[in-house]
This record gives C-alpha cells, structure tokens and sequence, in this order.
C-alpha cells in the first residue's frame, strides 16, 4: 500500500516579493501544475491516497477558479483517496464547505475525527489537542496535524497552531504527518512513532531554498517506512561570493559566475557577496545582475561586503577625502552606515553615480 504526504502548497500565493507581475504569475501557475504533477505521478504510480497536511491554499480568499480546478482535479482522479487537513493560512477550508465536494475528497474539523482506510487508520484534527487523542493501539496510525513543534507550548501561540511532542508520546502513533514547517525534516516521537515535515512541493521565495518535493509513504507487514521524492519544477538558490581583493569588475563578474556555475539554468537564484573591499573599488552590482538575469530565471544580489578602511591611514590626510573619511568615523552612525556612507563618497568623488 502506497501513501503520499505533502503540505503547504500555497496555491493562489500572490508570488510578487521578488518577481515580476508576469513571472509572479507564471510561477502561481507553476503552483498549480505540480500539485497536478504530484496527483498524476500518484495515479500512474499506484498511490492509493494522498495526504495533505494543510495550507494547501495560501489564504481563505481563493479564486473561484483555482478552487475549481483543484475540486476538478480531485474528482478526475476517483481511484485515490485525498485526504485534507485545512492549516493556519487556509482555516476556511473552502474545499470541505464545498457544495460539490468530490466523493473522493475527506476532510477534517476542530475534534479528532478517524478513518479506516486499508491497513491503516488516518486521524486529524485542525485544532490539535493532544489531551483527547484517543488511538486503537493495536491499529497501524497515521495522524495528520499542522504546526510548529515547541517543547511545553500550549495549542496555539499568535494565531499558529503549536505541536506538544512530548504529549504525543506512548499514544499509539506509527506516522505523524505534518504540515506547517516549509523544509521535510524527520524526528522520532517514541520508539513507535516517527514525525515527519513533507515541506512544500515549490519554493515561493529565498527562505524556501534546497530541494522541495513530498513524502511516499510505503506499508508493507504492518510496517511504514517513508522517504522524501522531489518535485519542484524550480529550485531556490542562495549562494555567498566573497570577493575579497578582487581588482576590476571583469574579476568580480568571473567570481560571482564560479560561485553560480553548477546551478541549472531554470532555478531562482541569490548571490550574497561577502569579505572586505577598499572603499575605492569599483562595484558595479546592477550590473551583475543583469548578467545573472540573463544566465537564471530570476537572480538578485545582495551586498554583505564590509569595506576594507583603516581610519588611522587618513588621520592626517589633508584632502577631501580626508576629511569626508573623519567627519564620517566621528559621527554616532553604526559601522555598517558608516561604511556605506564612505564608499559611496568615495565613488562620487571619482566621479560615479551613487545612490544610497
């Protein structure tokens, strides 16, 4: 018997931090066509189920047309069972209000509700309280939950859903399916029970780097075992540079493509550069851009590089520069402002455009 878990899809996500108008778009529809790349690999694979651990929506507004297509999609495909627990971004569970609501389509409310299903029993609730959790320990247990796991929370902190594991401990739970945290990762309960965070299947933005994809769950001889299978269509990068010493913008181009080299074509990526420069190097950073811009689907550059200045060297410079560097140093500003303050003087002083 075959299982997937996934979670936080985000579908209808406005996708407009760092993209475009016209790629947020492309890459909202991209959301979708892997949630239908996911559906398809599960039908031609012998997937019986699918188990969506919440925020399959990004928020309770969603289009009428993008509801439309996921309740189509649902209903197109009777021979798997989806199973949906709504998260704290889709709380409206426009799915289960649905009026035409596939057959094929279970959901859950605020109590633990259960079903059999195979050689398993799948239980969720989307308020969450341990407390109450009641299990047929001799059954084979999945339990769907979404949240953020913290030692000694209660159910809810700020409007997000809190996980106790240590109040989940001894209650019969083989597999805990959740959604909430966008990156998979996997802890153990007890000596039964294994946790296990899908992730989402696409990356939205650069605190979504690294590989995306689901889990497949696998029950063989009263058993589940699990492993994680990507699926992103693309795939965000963050990358450091350090361009210490470097001497022209032909050296810092050629730095900032090694650091890039291996990354596909089709990806999101962002470039932070790092190390110390003198204040006098030309740093040409929209420019680099334009080079990553056209080599990825989308790039962007951050500068982190600190400026390689030593006070002491224009303590007694009587030129300009002099004094712009000690009016500067004495004034309350943080380094990092001060820093950038003088290698933007010093670029206008050699005749650059600059702006802060």
């Amino acid at each position: 018997m075959k299982l997937i878990h996934c979670a936080d899809l985000h579908l209808d996500s406005p996708m407009e931090a760092n993209l475009s108008a016209e790629k947020a778009r492309e890459r909202k529809g991209e959301l979708l066509s892997t949630f239908k790349k996911l559906v398809r690999l599960a039908a031609d694979g012998g997937v019986e189920a699918i188990l969506i651990s919440g925020d399959l929506f990004d928020s309770d507004h969603i289009t009428k047309r993008t509801q439309r297509y996921v309740l189509e999609l649902i209903a197109a495909h009777p021979q798997l069972c989806f199973f949906y627990l709504s998260g704290n971004h889709d709380r409206g569970n426009a799915l289960r209000n649905a009026l035409d609501k596939p057959q094929n389509l279970y959901t859950f409310d605020n109590g633990w509700r259960s079903y059999a299903f195979g050689e398993v029993v799948i239980t969720g609730s989307e308020s969450p309280d341990p407390d109450t959790l009641s299990l047929n320990a001799d059954a084979l247990n999945i339990v769907m939950m979404h949240g953020q796991e913290r030692a000694g929370a209660g159910k809810r902190v700020a409007g997000e859903d809190v996980i106790h594991f240590g109040k989940l401990k001894g209650k019969g739970i083989d597999y805990l399916a959740l959604g909430h945290l966008h990156d998979y990762r996997t802890a153990s309960i007890d000596s039964r029970c294994i946790a296990c965070y899908s992730g989402c299947l696409e990356g939205r933005g650069f605190d979504e780097c690294g590989q995306k994809g689901y889990v497949l769950l696998e029950i063989t001889g009263g058993r589940i075992s699990h492993r994680f299978v990507p699926i992103a269509r693309r795939t965000l990068h963050t990358v450091s540079c350090d361009i210490s010493g470097f001497s022209s913008q032909l050296e810092l181009e050629n730095r900032v493509l090694a650091a890039v080299d291996a990354i596909p074509a089709t990806d999101l990526v962002k470039v932070e550069l790092i190390g110390s420069c003198p204040a006098e190097t030309q740093k040409d950073v929209e420019h680099l851009t334009g080079v990553l811009a056209e080599r990825f689907y989308f790039a962007k550059i951050t500068d982190k590089s600190r400026l390689l200045l030593c006070p002491e060297d224009y303590a007694n410079d009587v030129s300009l520069k002099g004094e712009f560097v000690r009016r500067v140093m004495a004034s309350n500003l943080k380094d990092e402002e001060k820093e950038r303050i003088i290698a933007c003087g010093f670029r206008a002083l050699m005749g650059e455009e600059v702006g802060l």
